[in-house]
């Protein structure tokens, strides 16, 4: 909970990126909350964290189970956070056609859609074929490979598109539509 509050207050899409890893996890020490003790004591300052967080991914296994996604999939409100954030970007380029936004968007278009061409139908819109090369990028730097600078360079448009993004859903979900505009 500490790490995913963090994470949420860091920026929406930064927040699905971690979930998706808290999410996979879990899946691969088969939903076993003592396996995670030691990787939850490396983060926590004391005792109390430590409940705390447990308590945390016992609820995160319960509920990955109670909507069936132990093998594949994401959370409801994880794929609700992802329709809110499609809806936006759509919004941001087609209704308010914020300037900044598009600049972002057409800096990052050229390799969505070279990233598209590779993933084959990987991701069924922009947003969240952006996340899913962002997470790919985070396995591959857990793994230690070795990133090629075109494919940092294309990460880079899509993190930035993604910060972008994050900034406007922070500022929507705060009711501040003048904000969400800048």
């Amino acid at each position: 909970m500490l790490l995913a509050r963090q994470k949420y207050l860091n920026g929406a899409a930064e927040y699905l990126l971690f979930m998706w890893q808290m999410e996979d996890l879990l899946r691969a020490v088969h939903f076993d909350i003592d396996t995670l003790e030691g990787f939850i004591r490396t983060y926590v300052p004391d005792e109390a964290s430590f409940q705390e967080e447990r308590k945390w991914f016992k609820e995160l296994i319960q509920d990955m189970r109670s909507e069936r996604v132990e093998t594949k999939g994401h959370l409801s409100v994880l794929e609700e956070m992802m329709n809110e954030l499609t809806y936006l970007h759509q919004t941001l380029l087609k209704v308010w056609k914020d300037p900044k936004y598009i600049q972002f968007y057409n800096e990052a278009r050229p390799n969505m859609e070279m990233y598209a061409a590779r993933a084959k139908g990987f991701g069924t819109n922009e947003v969240e074929m952006c996340l899913q090369a962002l997470y790919g990028l985070l396995v591959l730097r857990l793994r230690k490979e070795k990133i090629s600078e075109e494919t940092q360079a294309a990460m880079d448009s899509f993190s930035a598109l993604m910060a972008s993004l994050s900034q406007h859903y922070f500022a929507m979900k705060q009711g501040d539509q003048k904000a969400a505009l800048n």
